[in-house]
């Protein structure tokens, strides 16, 4: 059994798939024998000489360069299955082919898998969303219908899944419903990664990659026996450095969106016997980076609905001369004038440790425990001006997650087979939002009148300047989740073609939050200035009523306060599936997903939200078909899901308020997406694979009669809007990805190698509030290399580029108010470099 491990771990990619099986993992030693078996024909060591196959032959190579399709393994269902025979909707990218194309964050596998968008804002913002819908509510009490899972464990915080990663064997987007399985929350699909598997045999591997805006990036792995047959180990580690693509004109030339992170992750794998396995991780990141500003890009001078605007606007009052006789701001795309720069720190660690143990000839215990925290601290210039307004302030998260899953997984069986398991979370955050204000806030705060009162005399000038001068407040927020479920899943085989998979998962969920609003710099005593310098009783009002404009409400201020909420939930699948021939899978599925509520505060008057779990019903209809002795792999899936109690910012009827409405966060009632999928590849012809990925995606808001209107449709804006019928932001109609990979070895001695990535995307909105500033225009994104590397794969040198066409889009925007401009935060410039690598 250690022979044959050792063997496998050394095969290359494309003779073993992605996605391999740990030891002792459901159908693993079939798998093993059958990839060794692959690796006897593709001229590969045999077990009893694998010290061998340290690398690929000749031979070895041109069996991998067949006119085949890589078989792919996939781990959807806890199990190591080939990805055509899982009836869901799947894309799978196997480690080679992401290690090939450099793609290594969230964007890049977004790119390369159907259906998906993602946006890196930050690891507060961050999100990844599947037939357009993903985190639609800022605040760590609100969580994300798409799960992410990092080597088996389920990441409850949306910031962990926001750094590079290296060494990988596969990433796959499962879509749909995937709860009975794959983690809480998982209602519209889940990404789930995998690092390469520590090996017996030695391996070592570095490249560095440079290019454009003086990047460099390390990557690294080595990996081999510490007590040989017993205990293996692979460390893997990387670093990413240099400039932005946004110019920070001010003296301090600094430039934003720029790289500095790095991390690294150590595994160790135990096998005591052929019947138990144990796999240690633990994994740090951090990241000290320039990136949240989002340039401003416009101040329309009317309204959408031509209006021309009247009163303090955020061109208007940065041309006051309080400002050194008038200020222009800068609207340019890619430069901005801020004179307040500290970068926002992220940092991440993580230990698991996963055991198995064969149970007898039928079953197996797997236990996987984990914890994950991060840490993000956001210190901004949120004016985006050279003068102290804001001076500083944003948001620090610490984030704390401990997690036990205990399965018992029985083999695949003629009649039935199973899985049923427990899962146990508790996640917690402390959270506070600084404002800190400085000696230009008043003068840029004041309304005109204000202004003109306070700007009269030396009094009134020096009560304009102290009336936010060193003010500042704190809202501090400490949600906890507690959350206990047990799942089953079963596939009962009706026939030797026909499957009925049937699942379910029970969750019971303990929520509280803690919420605190606290004034931290008091600011001078006006009154007691305007005492000393003489200003009038109206001077003295005015300044008062600046401080009392942002400090809002008295109400909000006061005790601690806290909120508990208990709940439980029920997720179910039902899938039939049949086999129309060995190489053609049809299937239907239904199923339903929940995702947790929340507990929540409105920050204008420290009153509880009680948000409701967000309810997914979603019907899957599909076909999967490998045609052509596996030259075409062709899936197509149809799918309609309706998402009840959809989490969102509302308006609700509110009689304390002038307006007698109020916005919350609180549920819209319907959302719907109803689409068609395609995923394909063809190897037409040696040495060549084309994939192939598209998505017709229809997500609208079927019933959204309260929404909260945007401040730049008109001067008087209703209290509420009706956006039924409207689209998703960040959902695209049309979609689709287009990779082309050629590799092919020269007179026995080199392999020469490229490779294309054309991503497409249709116009979508990229604001959360779907203002009429948020559209972006349709995007192709191509991603290329182009290499040549030695036969035995051990060199490389290669030319990449990302966003080769320097395709200029936003991924996060808002519209403007009265004391902003229209902004945008703009995704990856084109970037072009060199990369070297070895193995050892």
């Amino acid at each position: 059994m250690q022979a044959a491990l050792l063997l496998t771990s050394m095969l290359p990619l494309s003779a073993i798939g992605a996605g391999q099986p740990e030891p002792g993992a459901p159908g693993s030693e079939a798998l093993v024998a059958s990839n060794a078996e692959a690796a006897a024909e593709a001229g590969a060591a045999t077990a009893d000489d694998a010290t061998a196959a340290d690398a690929p032959d000749a031979a070895a190579i041109a069996a991998a360069d067949a006119a085949q399709i890589e078989t792919v393994l996939v781990r959807t269902r806890n199990r190591a299955e080939q990805q055509q025979d899982v009836p869901v909707p799947i894309s799978a990218i196997s480690g080679k082919e992401l290690e090939r194309d450099f793609a290594v964050n969230l964007g890049d596998f977004a790119r390369r898998a159907t259906n998906v968008q993602a946006a890196e804002l930050n690891s507060r913002r961050s999100s990844i969303s599947i037939r357009g819908v993903g985190k639609n509510v800022t605040g760590e009490e609100f969580e994300s219908p798409i799960g992410v899972i990092v080597d088996d464990v389920f990441q409850p915080y949306v910031g962990s899944s926001w750094t590079d990663y290296a060494d990988l064997e596969s990433i796959e987007v499962d879509r749909g419903p995937q709860g009975t399985l794959l983690g809480k929350n998982t209602t519209l699909g889940v990404l789930n990664i995998r690092s390469r598997l520590p090996s017996f045999a030695s391996d070592y591997g570095l490249d560095f990659t440079y290019g454009s805006r003086k990047n460099g990036k390390i990557r690294g792995f080595g990996t081999g026996a510490v007590v040989d047959g017993l205990l293996a180990y692979r460390a893997s580690f990387f670093v990413d450095t240099g400039e932005g693509s946004i110019e920070n004109v001010n003296e301090n030339r600094s430039t934003w969106y720029d790289r500095n992170r790095a991390g690294g992750r150590l595994q160790f794998l135990l096998t005591p016997t052929d019947d138990l396995t144990a796999r240690v991780i633990v994994a740090r990141s951090r990241a000290r980076e320039n990136i949240n500003a989002s340039p401003v890009v416009a101040d329309p001078t009317t309204y959408l609905d031509g209006t021309a605007r009247s009163g303090a606007t955020f061109t208007s009052r940065l041309a006051r001369d309080w400002f050194g006789g008038g200020y222009t701001p800068l609207f340019e795309k890619f430069k901005i004038d801020v004179d307040y720069v500290t970068p926002s720190i992220d940092e991440q660690n993580s230990a698991s440790a996963e055991i198995t143990w064969k149970i007898g000839e039928h079953t197996e215990l797997t236990s996987i425990t984990a914890y994950v925290d991060n840490l993000f601290v956001a210190d901004n210039d949120f004016d985006l001006t050279p003068f102290d307004i804001r001076r500083g302030g944003g948001a620090r998260t610490d984030q704390q997650a401990k997690s036990e899953e205990l399965r018992l997984s029985s083999t695949i069986g003629d009649s039935v087979d199973y899985q049923i398991g427990t899962y146990l979370l508790h996640n917690r955050y402390n959270y506070e939002s600084r404002t800190y204000l400085g000696e230009d806030a008043g003068a840029f705060y004041a309304t005109n009148p204000q202004y003109a009162t306070l700007n009269a005399d030396a009094a009134g000038r020096e009560l304009l300047r102290l009336s936010l001068d060193n003010w500042g407040v704190n809202n501090l927020r400490r949600p906890v989740t507690d959350s206990y479920a047990i799942f089953g899943q079963a596939n009962w085989h009706l026939t030797e073609r026909a499957t009925l998979t049937a699942g379910v998962r029970e969750t019971w969920e303990k929520k509280s939050n803690t919420w605190e609003f606290v004034t931290l710099k008091p600011g001078a005593d006006l009154t007691a200035v305007a005492a000393a310098n003489g200003a009038s009783a109206a001077q003295l009002a005015a300044a008062q009523a600046i401080r009392t404009g942002q400090a809002g409400s008295s109400v909000k201020y006061g005790p601690q306060r806290s909120e508990t909420d208990s709940s439980s939930s029920t997720s179910a699948l039902l899938s039939p599936s049949y086999k129309l021939t060995e190489n053609t899978l049809l299937y239907l599925s239904i199923a339903r997903g929940v995702k947790s509520g929340a507990v929540s505060w409105n920050s204008n008057d420290g009153s509880e939200d009680i948000v409701k779990p967000e309810v997914a019903y979603d019907g899957e209809l599909g076909i999967k078909s490998t045609l052509f002795d596996r030259r075409v792999l062709f899936d197509l899936n149809l799918y309609r899901t309706e998402i009840h109690d959809f989490q969102t910012t509302l308006v609700i009827p509110d009689a304390t308020s002038s307006s007698g409405t109020r916005q919350t966060l609180g549920n819209a009632k319907r959302v719907t997406l109803t689409g068609v999928e395609l995923d394909g590849q063809w190897a037409p012809v040696r040495y060549l694979t084309v994939r192939l990925g598209g998505a017709y995606n229809l997500a609208e808001y079927a019933s959204f009669d309260n929404s909260p209107c945007n401040t730049d449709i008109a001067a008087t804006v209703p209290a509420t809007c009706d956006y039924s019928g409207k689209t998703l932001p960040a959902a695209p109609k049309w979609s689709a990805s287009l990779g082309i990979d050629y590799q092919s070895a020269v007179a026995g001695k080199a392999i020469v190698h490229a490779g294309v990535n054309d991503a497409y995307a249709s116009r979508q909105n990229a604001s959360l509030s779907l203002d009429e500033y948020g559209w972006q225009s349709s995007r192709q994104l191509i991603d290329a290399t182009i290499g040549i590397g030695t036969i035995d794969e051990k060199y490389d040198i290669s030319l990449l580029a990302k966003n080769l066409l320097d395709k200029v889009y936003a991924v996060d925007s808002s519209g403007f108010s009265s004391t902003s401009g229209v902004t945008y935060r703009w995704a990856d410039r084109r970037f072009v470099g060199v990369n070297l690598s070895a193995k050892f």
